[in-house]
């Protein structure tokens, strides 16, 4: 049976003053799924959330959730999403309790829901120690929770967490982790991160972003199996996806942009057909790389060596 899709996202583009921020980012996400969105800082991970959760128009593509268009339907698709930025929404002059209530009605609960909503986010978030103090007075530790706890107050199919983990210590860290554990169970997330560590704990499928482009899209089981049998393939021309999926021992093609594709094979004979086809198609391929299956072997392979191979990229 083919799981419900929650979030589409096809085709996105943006640029600032001429200058390419994402480029035809294309994924989905499950029902179910924990998925992480890894990068660096300024390989266009904000910019993609920013369009996802209706704050940045995009120049090109679409976003839907729950089958709701974000840019044409706002509202309605906003009503299905819960998202925590990088700096939480927060008013400080207010206790928890009050904020939790005001952000129960601008997400539209219901008023005869509204006390058991605040008190149930409060029991899942670990709030119940601080629900009448300040929330100038937390700890940034507590500020997280409150913002989670604020993102599924209306219970949302799909929750959107930017750097959560980011500016804690690692007791807090690991604290946002065990309940990012417990807010899988009923959301689908999408964790936007730099840390590999939080990716490796808390989620089950991982996007790859660099420069703007998407370079990988796999499940963390995907890339623990055959290590040795994932490539990265650079050509000066640009190759059919189906042209590569049709090459003898091709098991997938996972990403592509322009040129560059990342490959899972099952036989050697693979590497030799790429070659082979590469010259009858004047395909101009010029590099072939092989890389691990962790997730940090991957990450270093894909982005940080690449990075240092080509510094002017």
């Amino acid at each position: 049976m083919t799981q419900e899709i929650l979030l589409s996202v096809k085709d996105l583009s943006r640029s600032f003053n001429g200058q390419k921020a994402i480029e035809d980012i294309n994924f989905n996400i499950h029902r179910g799924e924990v998925v992480a969105l890894l990068g660096t800082n300024g390989a266009g991970k904000s910019t993609t959330l920013n369009i996802i959760t209706g704050n940045l128009a995009a120049d090109s593509g679409e976003v839907s959730i729950c089958d709701t268009n974000i840019a044409t339907h706002p509202k309605q698709a906003k009503y299905n999403m819960g998202y925590l930025p990088d700096t939480p929404p927060l008013y400080r002059e207010l206790t928890v309790n009050e904020y939790l209530q005001f952000a129960a009605r601008i997400h539209g609960v219901n008023k005869q829901d509204l006390s058991q909503r605040v008190d149930h986010v409060i029991e899942v978030c670990g709030l119940s120690s601080v629900t009448k103090k300040l929330i100038a007075n937390l700890s940034k530790g507590f500020k997280q929770r409150v913002g989670i706890a604020q993102a599924i107050i209306h219970n949302p199919a799909l929750v959107i967490l930017d750097e959560p983990t980011v500016g804690l210590d690692p007791v807090q860290m690991q604290d946002i982790r065990t309940l990012l554990n417990e807010l899988s169970k009923n959301h689908s997330v999408l964790l936007s991160t730099h840390l590999l560590a939080e990716a490796e704990t808390t989620c089950n499928r991982v996007l790859i972003i660099d420069k703007g482009s998407l370079l990988l899209d796999q499940t963390l089981e995907e890339l623990n199996q055959s290590p040795g049998k994932r490539v990265k393939l650079r050509f000066n021309g640009n190759p059919e996806i189906d042209e590569l999926n049709a090459i003898p021992g091709c098991e997938s093609v996972s990403c592509s942009q322009f040129g560059k594709y990342i490959c899972r094979y099952t036989d050697m004979q693979f590497i030799q057909q790429v070659q082979a086809r590469s010259l009858e198609n004047d395909w101009q391929l010029y590099e072939i790389a092989s890389f691990g299956g962790s997730l940090e072997q991957v990450f270093l392979d894909l982005v940080v060596r690449d990075s240092i191979a080509s510094p002017a990229a």
